[in-house]
């Protein structure tokens, strides 16, 4: 999407997200909240902890089906049930960053690997030489080197660990990334390292954010 569009790149409509863990007993995690975000800017969205933040980036991304409201994503409504290729699809022009990097990296994995999760997904490349060239190029945009490919997430640090869950977000050159509380869990020097290498990678790819 063009960054200098007038047209939201993504437009919330009174969501709401409730869960049901007993038959008597409903939880409404998000109750009815609307916000738009344009191509190319970034969003905060704020509140207490408990208070839905996460549940609606989750929506918003469709790792839940939400309950009510519209969620419209580059003029497409995503709301209702998506068959698996329109996820897959999806998930390219979209992508999110988690508060714990080591939860959601797999542990048996090597970071090649989990940083061509998409590309494998979508076949995107002629050959392994390919796919280890982009895995490479994206992990030099966040400041790791080639030889990091072939290790395993529990040999990074914890700012590293992020980085890697970046680089994996920005592989497919999303047009929106949703960073759920993607610094919190790290120390106060690595937070300021991590904002300054995602408004850089924001000026390089033109990506919307939604923190």
């Amino acid at each position: 999407m063009d960054k200098n569009s007038q047209t939201p790149i993504l437009e919330v409509k009174n969501l709401k997200q409730y869960f049901y863990p007993t038959r008597k007993f409903t939880v409404k995690a998000v109750d009815g909240i609307s916000f738009k975000i344009m191509p190319g800017e970034t969003y905060g969205l704020v509140g207490e902890s408990g208070s839905g933040k996460s549940t609606t980036g989750r929506a918003i991304i469709r790792l839940y089906d939400p309950t009510d409201g519209q969620i419209i994503f580059e003029g497409e409504d995503i709301t209702g049930k998506m068959s698996k290729k329109a996820l897959k699809t999806l998930r390219t022009k979209m992508a999110m960053i988690f508060q714990d990097p080591m939860a959601c990296l797999n542990p048996r994995k090597k970071v090649i690997d989990i940083i061509a999760q998409g590309l494998d997904i979508h076949h995107d490349y002629k050959d392994e030489k390919e796919r280890e060239e982009k895995v490479y190029k994206i992990l030099e945009m966040v400041g790791l080197s080639k030889e990091h490919a072939n290790r395993f997430p529990h040999q990074f640090s914890g700012g590293q660990r992020q980085r890697i869950g970046i680089a994996r977000a920005l592989i497919m050159n999303p047009d929106l990334i949703i960073a759920d509380e993607a610094i919190s869990a790290l120390d106060v020097s690595i937070q300021a390292q991590v904002v300054n290498l995602m408004k850089k990678m924001q000026k390089e790819t033109g990506a919307a954010y939604l923190f």
